[in-house]
């Protein structure tokens, strides 16, 4: 209880700190298209651009239960407005609204929806970037780790074609483990209930978080490091009582031999604590820009990065409608990893390593509509079909 009451103090003291420096060009944008306003977006952009413009996503902090959009990054999104970024703020459903992973299917929905999108909004969509403090610390690394990961994509909500994939990071205090969270604030010489079934990360979650360890896996960024990552700048305070610093120390430490230094890297503030103004003050803000100003370098094609320009396009399934046997058509000359989900989101069925025509049966699918991703190198296809 005192974790979660020093994080409801920490979010109310944030909102009435924050003006509301910046105007929205377009507000309150469905990114998923129900007018649930949990799944909205405020866009910000500089007036006269007309080129393919980078873009920085903010995704709140409020212990996943708690925080809107609009109300904890102004500061450093007028920082980044006024040195010609795109500016992004979404909503996302919260832990009292439904289970983990409705969270970064949403965030994941909301990146896919702006690349859609980009042609009117203005954005390149190699040059993409998410900031986030504490529960948004924890939805921008899995942004950033979690680019071809289809479990989490969430392709049941809102735009299919385009990837969830980003290019920077900045993880503010941000929690990554939260099966070891009660331990490492221990060893750091402060208490927290991260496993008992009060807490935000067990709410979020579902149940207690140490009695279902694999579930709580699938919600940790360190889980999916790949060579493909996103850069990382991740910063906390030695004197955070809510998130042990450590969290985000080990974070990097798994991603430096992955994705190498300096495109991951750590810094611990002396005598700084969880959230505050401290964290948006001029010299901070330098430093998020100065790192995004680094890796939105456009060349997400690169260095083993994914082309955007390869991803998401469209996968032909025929008979579609189907009532017995459909095909889905693969290129010949790549190699896949293919799934079919239903309209949640679920994977049904995984095929790895396959090319050229595949052929299922459809007799065994329920009515309705499914989806079908499939994963090579540099390329995604999606598609949807219909069962009668």
């Amino acid at each position: 209880m005192k974790k979660t009451m020093s994080l409801i103090i920490l979010v109310l003291t944030v909102l009435s700190a924050c003006s509301q420096n910046l105007t929205p060009t377009y507000s309150n944008v469905d990114y998923v298209g129900n007018g649930n306003t949990k799944q909205m977006l405020d866009l910000y952009i500089p007036s006269g651009i007309t080129a393919p413009t980078a873009l920085i996503i903010h995704i709140h902090g409020g212990a996943f239960m708690m925080g809107s959009k609009g109300t904890g990054e102004q500061p450093s999104f007028v920082t980044f407005f006024n040195n010609g970024y795109i500016c992004a703020d979404i909503n996302y459903r919260l832990s009292g609204d439904t289970l983990w992973p409705a969270q970064i299917q949403d965030c994941k929905a909301a990146v896919r929806f702006l690349k859609v999108h980009a042609a009117q909004y203005h954005i390149d969509t190699c040059k993409i970037g998410v900031i986030g403090e504490s529960a948004g610390g924890n939805l921008v690394a899995m942004l950033g780790t979690t680019g071809g990961v289809a479990e989490l994509e969430g392709l049941h909500l809102g735009s299919i074609h385009a990837s969830s994939r980003v290019q920077a990071v900045v993880d503010l205090f941000g929690p990554v483990n939260f099966l070891t969270m009660d331990a490492e604030a221990l060893a750091l010489g402060f208490v927290i209930n991260t496993n008992s079934a009060s807490s935000p990360e067990s709410q979020l979650m579902g149940a207690p978080v140490q009695t279902i360890p694999d579930l709580v896996t699938k919600a940790n960024p360190t889980t999916y490091i790949s060579a493909d990552d996103a850069a990382f700048f991740i910063s906390a305070g030695s004197v955070d009582q809510n998130i042990p610093y450590t969290q985000g120390q080990n974070l990097c430490a798994a991603m430096v031999p992955v994705i190498g230094s300096p495109s991951a890297g750590f810094e611990l503030m002396a005598g700084q604590g969880h959230g505050g103004a401290f964290w948006h003050n001029t010299a901070q803000d330098a430093k998020y820009l100065a790192f995004f100003n680094t890796y939105l370098d456009g060349h997400c094609g690169t260095a083993g990065k994914i082309d955007e320009r390869y991803i998401h396009q469209y996968l032909t399934i025929f008979p579609n409608p189907c009532e017995q046997q459909f095909t889905v058509q693969l290129p010949q000359d790549k190699v896949f990893d293919l799934h079919i989900m239903d309209i949640t989101g679920r994977i049904i069925l995984t095929k790895n390593s396959v090319s050229g025509n595949q052929t299922f049966n459809g007799s065994s699918y329920d009515t309705g509509i499914y989806l079908v991703q499939a994963t090579g190198e540099k390329i995604i296809l999606t598609g949807k079909f219909m069962k009668q």
